[in-house]
């Protein structure tokens, strides 16, 4: 087979491939959708996977099941080997089988590896002799010209799918980076609220221990001053009976003076921690609301390559930043609906 047969079948089934997937796009989810990883109408893929097939088989076209079994290994080889340069490079998942039974690591699964060995039994056995005499009959020259023009469309457009996708990583990072940061806010606002909230309560539990402190001393001091006026009642009932009137009042100013002090110093302390608390709230919250608002500038910003690549690939996963993929995904998806 001659290279330029060799580009002709990889053009004719890139296309070919690349209307299979709208039909089946348009059957499965009532939509057009631009399917494939380039934004031409041509899945390379399928061009690569035929023109692998053709190269490697055309041999063995007449047994069927070598044919088969050829085609299901080689097709079942070569998603893997795309998917997985896919995921290395770009670190996203384009494809997932991991819910079929019988998969690899979620690039290929038995299910469609059977599918893929069937269709290019069938094209190999009836579609290919066609489009090799569509071929033969073309001219030689216009093909030429077809193909250099179809190559240049082809290189171009890939360079720009790569450097679509690179941006849209990006994108993905900035609003990954922003969301984290917004929950960071949020969890030192709460942060600060406990710590606040669980000074107040030492606050209240230091007050409470000097209460009962002066209680205790002051049971002590009455019991001790108990037992001494027993021993002395005989001697010195008059004198202490005055002393004792004189130190219950002197015990009375002191403990009112104590108690007057502590809650003028409790009072101040609530009032600060409660002032700094509502500060530094108002300031964290006027923070949090302004990323918020650039996070969703950044949500809504269009990025007409990258959200085909989203609809193309409604399964697609990202390795380091899923979660703010799916949340993407689904604005988009929402938008468009």
């Amino acid at each position: 087979m001659s290279f330029y047969e060799l580009c002709c079948i990889f053009f004719i089934y890139a296309f070919f491939g690349w209307c299979m997937e709208v039909a089946y796009a348009a059957v499965d989810r009532g939509i057009f959708v631009n399917r494939g990883f380039l934004n031409g109408p041509y899945c390379p893929i399928y061009g690569f996977g035929v023109s692998i097939v053709t190269l490697l088989l055309t041999p063995l076209r007449d047994n069927l099941l070598i044919l088969f079994l050829g085609s299901f290994l080689l097709t079942s080889l070569l998603e893997f080997i795309t998917g997985f340069l896919l995921e290395k490079l770009f670190h996203t998942k384009w494809w997932d089988y991991s819910d079929k039974p019988f998969n690899i690591k979620g690039y290929v699964c038995l299910k469609f590896s059977i599918y893929w060995g069937m269709a290019c039994t069938f094209v190999m056995d009836i579609i290919q002799p066609m489009i090799m005499k569509f071929i033969h009959h073309f001219p030689n020259t216009v093909g030429v010209v077809l193909i250099m023009f179809f190559s240049v469309v082809f290189v171009g457009d890939s360079v720009y799918t790569v450097l679509t996708i690179l941006k849209l990583n990006r994108h993905l990072r900035k609003l990954d980076e922003m969301a984290q940061h917004i929950h960071a806010i949020s969890d030192e606002l709460g942060e600060k609220i406990y710590d606040e909230v669980t000074q107040v309560m030492e606050k209240s539990e230091e007050l409470q221990l000097s209460k009962e402190e002066i209680s205790k001393r002051k049971e002590q001091f009455l019991d001790d001053l108990e037992i001494k006026i027993q021993a002395l009642e005989d001697k010195k009932r008059d004198e202490w009976e005055e002393k004792i009137q004189t130190l219950g009042d002197s015990w009375a100013e002191k403990k009112q003076a104590l108690a007057d002090k502590t809650r003028d110093s409790w009072e101040e302390t609530k009032q600060a921690l409660e002032d700094r608390t509502r500060e530094r709230q108002e300031e964290k919250k006027q923070e949090r609301d302004a990323l918020l608002a650039k996070y969703q500038e950044l949500l809504s910003k269009k990025s007409v390559g990258g959200n085909r690549i989203l609809r193309a690939f409604p399964g697609m996963k990202s390795n380091d930043r899923n979660e703010v993929l799916q949340k993407y995904k689904d604005y988009i998806f929402r938008k468009k609906k």
